[in-house]
């Protein structure tokens, strides 16, 4: 049985899970779905087509599902909803808006920590795993795979995708899509790649093979001089053809990244 403070407002159509936790004050919409043991401490509002994933956890002053702010779309009915996974972290003073017809609705994984007054756009998709620390601004139709990290006032343009493995420095803005496996800074200015995230993949297991056939990769495309971009990578493909991390990483360059990789300051 769920704990409901008499204080919270529970509209009418709301599908409350099993040993649910309703703090003071909270707000639940008509067409919001929480999974089994969700908890919404106290002064959240959740609207619209929402459904959050079982375990997850939802802080003071969040407001998740609105209708989103792109003034194309401003027909609540229309709105396709917000979808968040199990066990994600929603702290203080986040939003995180609906979908609009442009998509099929916002997306956030499982396992996601998402920090004091950050914001996800209309229309994102936000994979497993992901960390977005304090003030990151995230811009609508954004994508950001699996266990990428946005360390704090991060500010991602729209249309970025943001590579699975990703550290993005603080402070940096980010008009480029953002390569996996990577480390890219700005440090108050555009955000460009400066080395693989050795730190990161060695935290997921990844082994010295993998990440010199990643280096090897990126290092192709940013200091090589023989040749087009294209031409060395279809050379480098040859050398680490069975390693999936490296061929992911080419295909990422080649196939997933719509708005270009950008440049590299000091890579090594």
């Amino acid at each position: 049985m769920s704990d409901i403070h008499p204080t919270a407002i529970i509209k009418d159509g709301a599908v409350i899970g099993a040993d649910c936790k309703i703090g003071p004050n909270c707000i639940v919409g008509s067409n919001v779905v929480l999974g089994d043991r969700v908890e919404l401490v106290s002064n959240v509002v959740i609207d619209g087509k929402t459904t959050i994933g079982d375990d997850s956890v939802v802080y003071p002053f969040a407001v998740l599902g609105v209708m989103s702010q792109d003034l194309k779309w401003q027909d609540e009915s229309t709105m396709t909803g917000l979808r968040i996974g199990k066990r994600c972290k929603i702290r203080e003073y986040v939003t995180i808006h609906s979908g609009t017809p442009a998509s099929t609705g916002t997306e956030i994984g499982d396992d996601c920590q998402i920090m004091v007054n950050a914001h996800v756009g209309h229309d994102c998709k936000i994979g497993n795993s992901v960390v977005m620390s304090n003030l990151v601004q995230v811009a609508g139709h954004v994508e950001v795979e699996d266990f990428a990290i946005l360390s704090g006032g991060v500010m991602v343009l729209q249309f970025v995708r943001v590579g699975r493995n990703a550290f993005v420095a603080a402070m940096s803005g980010v008009g480029d899509d953002v390569l996996p496996y990577a480390i890219y800074e700005g440090a108050g200015g555009r955000a460009v790649y400066r080395t693989i995230n050795r730190v990161g993949l060695m935290r997921h297991g990844f082994t010295n093979e993998d990440m010199h056939a990643i280096y090897e990769v990126y290092s192709a495309v940013f200091r090589g001089t023989d040749g087009t971009v294209e031409d060395r990578l279809n050379r480098i493909r040859k050398e680490v053809k069975n390693n999936k991390y490296a061929m992911d990483a080419i295909d990422f360059i080649e196939n997933r990244s719509k708005r270009g990789i950008g440049k590299s300051k000091h890579a090594e």
